[in-house]
Order: structure tokens, then C-alpha cells, then sequence
């Protein structure tokens, strides 16, 4: 629809990092969807406490859109990968389905 997504990793090595996500129209410009992260990590000793990061959005043939990100629970001492189907609203705006 004329938008380019940026998913990023908020914040760095385990402080913690959440996923955001800005859009643009033009490539250069970009705004966040939300002040809010679009992938939160994971509550006290969940897989993901640490970090939830370093997104990368592939969409297949179908055009089902799948955000995969790493997790971490121990401050990057290991280091797990997970995925989540992103859905857009009417407005384009991405959201987790689910």
C-alpha cells in the first residue's frame, strides 16, 4: 500500500530490547506505529526476560507476513529464535495476530 515497515530492536544488548516498529511513505521519513514496543520481552524468567530482538519480517507467496526475533533469558549468555504472524489493520498498522 505504498509503506515501507521498519521493524527494529529497542534499546541493546539485553537492557532489554523490544521490537518497534516505524513506517514511512517515502523511505526517509519514518514515524513509530506506537510508543508502545510491538514485541515485548518476556516477563521474570521467561525465555525472552532478557531480550526480544534483532527482527527480521519475511512474507511469503501467500503474503502472510511472519516476524522472526531472538530471545534470551540470561542476558545473552544463550540465545533462542521464535517467530510471531504479524496481521495489519485497515489503517495498515501491523500488529502480533493471536
Amino acid at each position: 500500500n505504498g509503506k515501507i515497515y521498519m521493524f527494529y530492536g529497542g534499546s541493546y544488548n539485553c537492557t532489554p530490547q523490544q521490537i518497534g516498529c516505524a513506517v514511512s511513505e517515502n523511505g526517509v521519513d519514518f514515524r513509530r506505529i506506537s510508543s508502545e514496543p510491538l514485541v515485548r520481552c518476556g516477563a521474570d524468567n521467561a525465555w525472552n526476560s532478557s531480550e526480544s530482538g534483532h527482527p527480521y519480517v519475511f512474507e511469503d507467496e501467500e503474503g502472510s507476513v511472519v516476524l522472526f526475533y531472538q530471545g534470551s533469558a540470561d542476558m545473552g549468555n544463550t540465545w533462542y529464535l521464535s517467530r510471531l504472524d504479524i496481521v495489519f489493520d485497515k489503517e495498515g498498522n501491523p500488529r502480533v495476530a493471536g
